[in-house]
């Protein structure tokens, strides 16, 4: 599988970039456009300061009608995750080559990646993943390792925005090959080995074609609204969706699950009392911990994957990640005491990492997870609030074979899942402004927005996650490397 990145490919524009728009919507977190949209158009006619109009690369034209790239420092001399106009902008060692990918500085891989998100093939401060149209491994650089002109993907990637670009002929990630066939949408035209549009249009709100900029609603057809010169549908509200759905705090129409639970949130569920803890943390945070005890308030490190309970080798974790679980689990079991739904048992803990930090499995020869996951304590894999179960351990909430074959994700509805509980969960894991992401299964996913959106609403919670929810997760497998292996566990990855 491949990272997802932009493509300037003119063949089969727009089936291409219907694909990427899918593999957007239909991704991890809501983005907007340039956040993680991949962009395939190119705006022309737009004019710089000085009056002058940049060309595809980023370029001005000069008097004599040679084009000069923005400041691009000296060759080779910009760092993983700066802006760049081709390769050999970018700096790079003998093991890794510097590499320009529609815009920003990455470095190529000693060889194809081992695993989806490797750091063997890059080193520190990047990890390893394919691109489309490129033979062999690119190192993208981590956001929080590197300055990044692009933007920050929902796995701390540094990866191209739609305000980045590279010359075709001189960068990797932009073809720098042959100019395919194919035609351009209406009013853009084919320059270099991609499209770009007419003098005086834009590229749409989706990135699927050319249009005039809007200034007013009034530019706009039927009853799209105008967004920063683009054509766009309005926000839902609480009555535009159609039956079924519910306005979720994207602006997007969710699925609605029905009536949330009854009642109003208690008024005493707050740190210090209710045997809730504090979730700050203000020393030793980064040091890793054995998740100790084992059972509290609402939540259960159960031995699991080879451990006993005298060696749970396999659960060590940042001692701020550790009180950042304690304290949601606490809030969840104070805030639904009557709630009567649910098996009412005490959430599952599973994989954090071992006691030097190295991935679960690593001290018996078999590491658990993919290289660069699970380490220093960093992530924990959790289990999912459930209906229908003895207990909230980490299991499968749903069907996941199809033809005799396990798919490694919910090829149905996830008839085991307690929406309601695990996004209660979900929210208050946002109170921690290092959290990165909260990785579930995309049919989850769908069920976990409409009951977290209703919970926002209701006052249950009024955390980050109301307006900024950091879930990941794919409908289709989109090459993000969310859409397998969490039928049975969510995810939690915690920055800092």
């Amino acid at each position: 599988m491949n990272h997802a990145a932009p493509s300037l490919a003119a063949l089969s524009l727009l089936s291409a970039l219907a694909l990427l728009a899918s593999a957007c919507n239909g991704g991890r977190t809501r983005f907007t456009p340039g956040e993680d949209s991949g962009v395939s158009l190119v705006d022309s006619g737009a004019t710089g300061p000085d009056g002058s109009t940049p060309g595809t690369d980023g370029s001005t034209p000069g008097a004599d009608g040679s084009t000069t790239r923005p400041d691009s420092g000296p060759p080779g001399s910009l760092q993983p995750g700066a802006a760049c106009g081709c390769d050999t902008d970018c700096a790079g060692t003998a093991a890794n080559a510097g590499i320009c990918i529609q815009g920003v500085c990455m470095t190529e891989a000693t060889t194809a990646c081992a695993e989806a998100g490797s750091r063997a093939e890059c080193g520190a401060g990047a990890r390893c993943w394919g691109l489309d149209g490129f033979d062999g491994g690119i190192c993208w650089p981590d956001c929080d390792a590197s300055s990044c002109a692009g933007s920050c993907d929902a796995d701390g990637s540094c990866i191209p925005s739609e305000t980045t670009s590279c010359d075709s002929t001189c960068c990797g990630g932009d073809g720098g090959g042959t100019t395919p066939g194919g035609e351009c949408p209406p009013n853009a035209h084919v320059e270099g080995d991609g499209c770009v549009c007419d003098t005086g249009y834009t590229v749409n709100a989706a990135g699927t074609g050319c249009e005039l900029p809007c200034t007013t609603a009034s530019d706009c057809g039927g009853t799209d609204i105008c967004v920063d010169n683009h054509c766009e549908a309005p926000p839902c509200t609480a009555t535009s969706c159609a039956t079924g759905l519910v306005c979720a705090a994207s602006g997007d129409c969710v699925v609605d699950i029905g009536t949330a639970p009854p009642g109003t949130p208690p008024t005493a569920c707050v740190i210090g009392s209710m045997d809730i803890p504090d979730w700050r943390c203000t020393s030793g945070c980064s040091t890793l911990v054995p998740f100790t005890p084992a059972n509290g308030p609402g939540y259960d490190n159960y031995p699991l994957n080879g451990e006993t309970a005298a060696n749970q080798y396999r659960s060590f974790i940042r001692r701020d990640v550790m009180m950042l679980v304690k304290y949601a689990t606490a809030m969840v079991a104070c805030q639904t005491t009557g709630w009567s739904f649910g098996n009412g048992g005490d959430l599952g803990l599973g994989d954090m990492s071992e006691a030097d930090g190295a991935i679960p499995g690593t001290s018996i020869g078999s590491p658990g997870h993919p290289d660069g996951t699970h380490v220093n304590g960093h992530d924990m894999d959790i289990g999912y609030y459930q209906v229908g179960t003895a207990n909230n351990y980490l299991r499968a909430i749903c069907e996941h074979t199809s033809g005799g074959a396990d798919q490694y994700h919910c090829v149905e509805e996830p008839h085991l899942l307690d929406p309601w509980r695990t996004s209660l969960f979900i929210a208050h894991l946002h109170i921690n402004p290092n959290l990165r992401v909260i990785g579930i299964d995309g049919k989850a996913a769908l069920l976990v927005e409409s009951a977290l959106t209703q919970l926002c609403s209701d006052g249950w919670v009024s955390t980050t996650a109301c307006g900024s929810p950091k879930i990941a997760y794919e409908l289709t497998d989109t090459g993000r490397f969310w859409f397998r292996f969490h039928h049975h566990h969510l995810h939690l990855s915690v920055s800092g």
